[in-house]
């Protein structure tokens, strides 16, 4: 092990033939992996398994049907005429053969309770079989006068009609996606394109959201590799040093996709982020090794010494760097979020996996294929170094009027920055103008909102719910839930008992209620042979459900909803009745809780590890300290452009701080690294920061501009994720830069004076 840890600290010079065989044994196992990686961004996958609403709801779905629907709304003229009605019913058919389908529910196949000369009958509202026998306005006067469907599948007008896919337990996007299809493909094969108006609902938003993440994929990923490459040959000014970090790129980003096939998780909606993270990170770790050979351009040593010269000058830092850039990563699985813990340990193995990369992979090639000259004057080298360079001097000169600025700008953003909120919405994850926002408010404003709740309800014990003072208890508690503005919609199966009276009273309206006592409760439930009361009352009639739907999507306006209900329900004097919030609106909200948890957790955690490595690495507390500050003020800016954008902390946002903390410190280290050794030598504070911000800054601000140029290409994205991640990222890493340029020096002047004085004190 001691052997191990020496080599990695003080590599050798491999072979030719043995690095590229090395990188060509990387790719071929990684594209094995590949091959295997599912696309998968299901919601199941972001819930904690272990999470007490995660826990209710495979207990719920072992007794009652899943409440993921698909809902299509149709529009036009001839809605209830036979040809119409006809070809629904014919797409209800084809739909419900799918295997993934469980129910489909239209106005052609749903039951309706009418009396009949014995009690009452189960038939279907409208029969296809017996079109021939209504008039289309008999059959919309039937349709609008049904208790249960307008405002499900009708609107309340008539002049629209929905076809609502309910369906089985999924896990996975393409089940989704796939059924998704086969309603268009059997709209396509009745010809019904035109009067087909909007589709919702969450199994559209899951196919929607899977189908803009592997746009995005296909799109960015190749864009940010073409500019991550423009801009290494304008920083370097040569092809082959470009084509070599082309090379590095390509190894390592490979690498940590073929890490998530491995460890047999999904390609989601979090983990798309990390070949552009890698990628990027892996250039600018190939710009600090650029630097280092473009300051020995002319020391006169054959090609393999000077490479390995200027290997031994930045590897202790990239180390470093790659161990604090980890650490920061790796915080992410604190958050008790499935897809974000794998972005951490993800990333955290890539930043990793660049080092070994860099100091043992790359150097190879260099030697054999970069026999040219760097440039001295020239390239984008020559200007970094101008920047950085009059930045620092500029902050050495006032030092105490940087810091004490600064300090006032951080406490004048304050407001803003406590102004962030979180708040998970994935139809905010789409733009006004997407078909899925258009859809979803038309079908809302049309029929009823698409987020599912319900209320679990547990008697004392079998028959609890044939009893009929508890079934009145359930219906007003019903009743008061309908009252409720986000509420558009209730179902229970005291609904259904009181159309079974209504129908068994020969349809009298006073009799439209609950019956009045058990005995003639049990003959009614004793007689109905329908399927819809099956659904909302398991078969010992212990455990009943109220079905909601809600008009609003955001977690913390679900949450609300949900805490007034518990509110009320706390109030309630029901011995032996238990009730709980559950439904997929209930799973979504709880992540906010996550999300807002796992946020603080994991910045403490990145914080913490990363000021340890610094204080282990300086040996200093005020130099790790002083280390630290830089770091923090992009982070304070990031938050600030968030409560002045009203950008909200979700799952794309929740990565940044960790991300930016853990990119934003490497620069810190290659500073204080040449800062420290020519402190060590004897030099003074002035002329080792001048130094070190000569040696540094030329490629710590080519970095920064490069993962800056990135980072903006994807705020073009209409996928909101994936633009608030773009522009949150860019924005923490160009202040991130110019507050280290301009910090650091004035903190470390200002340290060195202290110290002075103390030392002159003493004296």
């Amino acid at each position: 092990m001691s052997n191990f840890f020496r080599n990695l600290m003080q590599p050798r010079l491999l072979s030719l033939k043995t690095a590229i065989a090395l990188i060509v044994l990387i790719h071929l196992v990684a594209g094995a992996f590949l091959l295997r990686l599912e696309f998968n961004n299901a919601p199941e996958l972001y819930f904690p398994k272990n999470a007490p609403a995660s826990v209710l709801e495979r207990q719920l779905r072992t007794e009652f049907p899943n409440d993921e629907m698909l809902i299509s709304l149709f529009s036009g003229s001839d809605l209830y005429s036979k040809e119409f009605l006809a070809a629904l019913d014919r797409i209800s058919q084809r739909l419900e053969k799918l295997p993934d389908v469980d129910r489909v529910f239209s106005v052609t196949n749903v039951d309706h309770i009418a009396g009949s000369s014995d009690g009452f009958t189960i038939e279907r509202l409208i029969d296809p079989k017996k079109l021939d026998n209504t008039t289309a306005q008999e059959r919309k006067t039937r349709v609008l006068q049904d208790r249960f469907v307008p405002g499900w599948l009708a609107a309340k007008d008539g002049e629209a009609l929905a076809l609502v896919v309910r369906t089985k337990k999924l896990s996975e996007s393409r089940q989704r996606a796939t059924i998704e299809a086969a309603l268009h493909n059997a709209v396509k094969a009745e010809k019904l394109e035109g009067k087909l108006v909007a589709v919702a609902g969450p199994v559209a938003l899951d196919t929607a959201e899977m189908r803009s993440m592997l746009h995005d994929s296909m799109i960015f990923i190749p864009l940010v590799v073409l500019l991550s490459l423009g801009l290494l040959l304008w920083v370097v000014g040569r092809i082959p040093p470009v084509i070599i970090g082309a090379v590095a790129m390509s190894t390592v980003t490979i690498s940590c996709v073929a890490l998530i096939s491995a460890m047999g998780k999904p390609y989601t909606l979090v983990t798309a982020m990390v070949p552009t993270l890698i990628s990027a990170y892996t250039i600018g770790n190939v710009l600090h090794l650029y630097a280092a050979l473009q300051r020995m351009r002319n020391d006169g040593s054959d090609n393999a010494k000077r490479i390995m010269v200027a290997l031994e000058s930045v590897r202790n830092p990239m180390l470093f760097n790659v161990v604090s850039t980890a650490a920061g990563m790796i915080s992410l699985v604190l958050v008790p979020i499935p897809p974000i813990q794998v972005f951490g340990v993800v990333s955290a193995f890539g930043t990793l996996i660049i080092y070994l990369v860099l100091v043992y992979l790359i150097p190879p090639l260099l030697v054999e294929y970069d026999r040219g000259l760097w440039p001295k004057n020239t390239g984008g080298f020559a200007w970094t170094k101008r920047i950085s360079y009059g930045i620092a001097r500029f902050s050495m000169r006032h030092a105490g009027w940087v810091v004490a600025v600064i300090a006032l700008l951080l406490i004048l953003a304050t407001p803003q920055i406590l102004k962030v909120q979180s708040e998970s919405d994935l139809l905010k994850f789409f733009d006004e103008s997407h078909p899925l926002t258009q859809s979803t408010r038309m079908i809302e404003k049309r029929l009823v909102g698409v987020t599912a709740l319900e209320i679990v309800v547990d008697g004392p014990g079998r028959d609890a719910f044939k009893d009929a003072n508890r079934l009145k208890l359930l219906k007003s508690v019903q009743d008061w839930v309908k009252t409720l503005p986000e509420v558009d919609r209730t179902t229970s199966m005291a609904d259904i008992v009181e159309e079974m009276n209504w129908a068994f009273s020969g349809e009298k309206a006073a009799a439209r209620t609950l019956p009045g006592n058990n005995k003639l409760l049990s003959q009614l439930l004793l007689i109905y042979d329908g399927r819809d009361l099956q659904e909302l009352v398991n078969n010992e009639y212990q455990r009943t459900r109220i079905l909601l739907n809600v008009n609003v999507h955001g977690a913390k306006a679900i949450r609300a909803v949900i805490e007034k209900i518990d509110a009320h329900l706390a109030k309630m004097d029901a011995p032996g009745i238990t009730w709980q919030i559950a439904g997929s609106g209930r799973l979504f909200s709880d992540q906010e809780a996550l999300l807002v948890g796992g946020q603080k957790n994991s910045f403490a955690g990145a914080f913490g590890q990363i000021f340890l490595i610094m204080f282990i690495l300086w040996r200093s507390m005020p130099a790790a300290c002083i280390g630290m500050m830089p770091n923090l003020a992009p982070i304070a800016f990031i938050f600030f452009v968030m409560g002045i954008s009203g950008i909200r902390l979700d799952m794309a946002t929740v990565l940044i701080a960790s991300v930016a903390l853990g990119i934003t410190v490497d620069d810190t280290i290659h500073f204080f690294h040449h800062y420290f050794e020519r402190r060590h030598k004897g030099c003074g504070v002035v002329f080792s920061l001048a130094r070190s911000f000569d040696e540094s800054g030329r490629a710590v601000v080519a970095i920064s501009l490069l993962l800056v140029a990135q980072f903006l290409l994807l705020v073009s994205s209409s996928f909101q994720p994936t633009s608030h991640f773009g522009l949150l990222t860019a924005t923490g890493l160009l202040a991130g830069q110019l507050i280290e340029l301009l910090l650091l020096p004035a903190l470390i002047v200002l340290w060195g004076r202290l110290k002075l004085r103390h030392r002159l004190i003493a004296v």
